[in-house]
């Protein structure tokens, strides 16, 4: 592998200036700077920016920390998405990105702190945000820079982060429902982790609900039996908004066990599953996970401090249904 002392004797200088050459120092002319660059390019030479970064106390690495969950999140792609789009900017910063995942919430506060002590990671992104969140605690108390994917509890206004307009997409979702598919009987699906984003795309579901004089059902996923009695309790529901394509196609399957029905119409969110796996009328919400995963990226790289700047860094991204 090519090193800097190789570029420093094919150009007949010293290590430190051709170190500081490739680094633009003003010390060294502009003649010699543009000779040792050329040079450098010539031969093919790509700086260690990892023992750059060390060298200021810092790896050349962001961590990126998964909700905890019993189910194997990562291959969801909504969130495959979301790390493309995080890893294509972290790349234009010769950074990498390094996961964070576990099934418990101590488990995975361990794993950020050895990616902090042992890593040198102070920059993460984390793809949720909770109340009373353990890990975010730990980022703030030593003042790490993180953004989080969904907005933050109302007790940490200062915090970074990225998000969708999910009451509005609820309110889009429900109508595109009540109105475009003539739904008069909907249900909303969620899971049971009573996650914000639910939360709020219920409420928009339950505003337009009341405006097409609907009852507004609610049903959250978990033990089966107890869904199961749901569905046999409401044989009216005609229709179905969930808070992501999974959550949608189980109830549609639980629905499918008990009545004879095809091409029911159904609303949910992420545009996670392929064409032609279910006969259902779905139509899903695009959130572009990859746009929020580029744009979580800038956020955290940016020069504002969130300790002292007054407006939180904030961004949402549009949604569009399909």
């Amino acid at each position: 592998m090519l090193t800097i002392r190789d570029i420093a004797a094919k150009a007949g200088v010293s290590v430190s200036t051709a170190s500081r050459a490739l680094n633009n120092n003003p010390r060294i002319s502009l003649a010699t700077r543009e000779r040792i660059q050329a040079l450098a390019e010539a031969e093919g030479y790509l700086p260690n920016y990892n023992a750059k970064n060390l060298t200021a106390g810092e790896a050349n690495a962001v961590g990126v920390v998964f909700p905890t969950t019993e189910r194997v999140v990562p291959e969801n792609p909504f969130y495959i998405d979301l790390l493309r789009g995080i890893n294509t900017q972290l790349m234009q910063r010769h950074y990498v990105l390094s996961v964070a995942i576990s099934k418990t919430t101590d488990e995975l506060l361990d794993n950020v702190k050895s990616m902090v002590t042992q890593g040198k990671i102070k920059r993460f992104i984390l793809l949720y945000a909770h109340p009373n969140d353990a890990i975010t605690a730990y980022l703030r108390q030593y003042h790490l820079r993180f953004v989080t994917i969904g907005q933050p509890a109302a007790d940490h206004p200062e915090d970074y982060f990225v998000d969708n307009d999910n009451l509005q997409a609820g309110i889009g979702g429900a109508t595109y429902l009540l109105d475009q598919l003539q739904v008069k009987h909907p249900v909303f699906v969620e899971s049971a982790h009573n996650w914000a984003y639910e939360q709020q795309r219920r409420q928009g579901y339950e505003r337009v609900a009341a405006n097409f004089n609907a009852e507004p059902l609610t049903c959250k996923l978990g033990e089966l039996n107890r869904v199961r009695l749901f569905i046999k309790q409401h044989p009216e529901i005609d229709g179905i908004m969930a808070t992501d394509d999974f959550n949608a196609i189980e109830f549609y399957r639980l629905m499918r066990e008990q009545y004879p029905i095809s091409h029911f119409p159904i609303v949910s969110f992420n545009q996670s599953l392929p064409a032609g796996m279910s006969d259902a009328n779905l139509h899903s919400v695009d959130l572009f996970p990859e746009k929020m995963g580029s744009a979580t990226v800038a956020l955290l790289f940016s020069d504002r401090d969130p300790l002292e700047t007054p407006t939180p860094g904030r961004i949402q991204i549009p949604y569009a249904i399909n």
